[in-house]
């Protein structure tokens, strides 16, 4: 035992640790951690293409897209995502709670799957559909980010009760698209454009003069859309979400990271940083 001082013990427990880490060791710690559930509209308003950052999709899907990956990716490991999608009055899982850092790349997958052509309806009812998304959050323990652009058809609905209780559930209303009214495209089947939207392409009751007299008027008038802000904003009271527009693709990643974490949940924490950190004070300690 004389033979050998602390610096061959060090540099042997630096070793050990290295070795350690080979086997990928880990604790499971209660921690504060997020789990969203993102529902993401896809009914064909979503299409207009209103956004210009470059490197980006100019198409509300594909920017609302885009900005959920980067968001998702880049929270914390430990907390956990879900994906949904809405059209006509509902939303649809698509795929239950996942940890992000460990099933990234299924999240990632997921999201790039999700597609206008999958809506099963082509009215959009968007009261309804946020009341439907809060439901789903509640029964899966998270906090909900539903985005849209508010676009609502037919424009004249009457909005359901909302018979929840205000901020009871948390969350976020994400604002999509710009304040400016744009045409809406009129996709194929195979995604290639065909023209633009016109009013007298809604459905309207045709019994009505009114409406008679002002699809005359309007028979060659686009069909505009845009961040319908008044409704969204009125929505997000309603419910007590919290309102936030989709202006660049960064800010819902600094929002869902830096909100505080709804509840603690168990986490397991990679000990490798740890225990490699160790081994080098270690061995830099005997070699000095």
């Amino acid at each position: 035992m004389k033979r050998f001082g602390w610096r061959f013990w060090s540099c042997l427990v630096a070793l050990g640790l290295l070795a350690a880490t080979l086997f990928q060791p880990r604790i499971v710690l209660p921690r504060p951690a997020h789990r969203y559930l993102v529902v993401i509209d896809i009914t064909q308003s979503m299409n207009a293409r209103d956004y210009h950052v470059p490197g980006w999709p100019g198409d509300r899907l594909g920017f609302t897209k885009a900005s959920v990956e980067r968001a998702l990716l880049a929270l914390p490991c430990g907390s956990e995502a879900a994906l949904a999608v809405f059209a006509h009055k509902n939303a649809y899982l698509l795929l239950a709670p996942l940890e992000v850092c460990e099933h990234g790349a299924a999240l990632r997958s997921a999201l790039r799957a999700i597609d206008w052509r999958s809506a099963w309806a082509g009215d959009s009812h968007i009261a309804y559909g946020l009341f439907d998304a809060l439901k789903m959050a509640a029964t899966l323990d998270a906090v909900l980010v539903f985005l849209t652009d508010g676009h609502q058809v037919p424009a004249a609905i009457k909005d359901p009760v909302f018979r929840g209780k205000p901020g009871r559930a948390g969350g976020f209303l994400v604002g999509v698209g710009g304040p400016a009214p744009v045409p809406i495209p009129r996709l194929d089947l195979e995604g290639r454009a065909t023209g633009f939207w016109r009013k007298t392409d809604l459905p309207h009751p045709i019994h009505s003069p009114r409406f008679r007299r002002q699809a005359e008027r309007d028979r060659s008038g686009l069909l505009l859309s845009h961040r319908d802000e008044n409704r969204l904003r009125r929505l997000a009271d309603l419910t007590g979400l919290h309102y936030h527009p989709l202006n660049h693709p960064e800010s819902l990643a600094d929002r869902l990271r830096q909100a505080p974490a709804a509840k603690k949940r168990p986490v397991a924490v990679d000990l490798r940083p740890w225990f490699g950190f160790t081994a080098l004070v270690l061995a830099f300690a005997a070699l000095v």
